[in-house]
């Protein structure tokens, strides 16, 4: 049996190659499709998607969701700058991604704006070294996303779903562990590095799925279309933080 797996940031570079992948799985119904969304595996985003389902929040109306890699891995980000497609087609992919599954809708404005306070090789590749993005959706519900490059601390990833009757927020302290240090720099948790760190069982529980549908002839459930819409998103928000102002998003 061939086995269609795609694992990257985003799943095509362009939309006409995600079309283009659409077609390719609609061609071939008795194949499994599995696109690397792995945040949807880690048991910490699971178990707030298990919540929201139960109903332990009312109606989920706002996501507010932090990516920042390490300051310390800067210099890599500078010299991907130039061919990264911008600030959130490079970072912000799973963070929208995550926006649509827990609010349960697509968005449809974008306003975005970038900023570069501390390494000006960003604005010179045309890029920023921090971004935020508002977006309205279809049911009214809200989202905000913050990516940057220059986190202090170590890799920060933080989620925070509010609703109706409650809130949910996932990784508010980016922790490596549960020791906690206590030395002449006070109370101290040690932060992951960066998402292979930090993503590690992830990883491992999104393959385990994937082999899971291939011997059972089950169909994941992130799918093709899942791939296509954030890669959307990704490029209408781009669009808004280059231009300026509300940008509509279509399908």
């Amino acid at each position: 049996m061939v086995i269609f797996y795609y694992f990257t940031v985003r799943m095509c570079v362009t939309v006409e190659e995600c079309r283009m992948a659409e077609a390719a799985v609609e061609r071939h119904p008795e194949l499994a499709f599995f696109l690397g969304f792995m945040r949807r595996f880690d048991p910490s985003y699971a178990y707030a998607k298990k919540k929201i389902q139960e109903g332990a929040i009312g109606t989920p109306y706002m996501v507010k969701a932090a990516g920042i890699d390490p300051e310390a891995l800067v210099e890599g980000a500078i010299r991907f700058a130039a061919t990264s497609g911008g600030i959130f087609i490079d970072m912000a992919i799973h963070d929208i991604d995550l926006m649509r599954w827990f609010l349960g809708s697509d968005p449809v404005e974008v306003y975005a704006a970038g900023a570069t306070f501390k390494h000006p090789e960003f604005k010179a590749a045309g890029d920023d070294e921090t971004g935020a993005a508002m977006y309205k959706c279809a049911n009214g519900a809200l989202g905000f996303i913050h990516v940057g490059r220059t986190a202090a601390h170590g890799y920060h990833v933080e989620t925070e779903i509010v609703g109706t009757e409650g809130t949910l927020r996932i990784s508010p302290v980016p922790e490596k562990n549960l020791c906690m240090i206590y030395d002449n720099n006070g109370a101290v948790k040690e932060c992951v590095s960066g998402f292979p760190e930090r993503f590690a069982e992830s990883y491992l529980l999104e393959m385990q799925e994937f082999i899971n549908c291939v011997e059972t002839g089950r169909k994941p459930e992130v799918t093709v279309y899942d791939g296509t819409k954030s890669t959307q998103i990704g490029f209408a928000t781009t669009e808004a933080w280059k231009n300026g102002g509300i940008v509509k998003i279509t399908y």
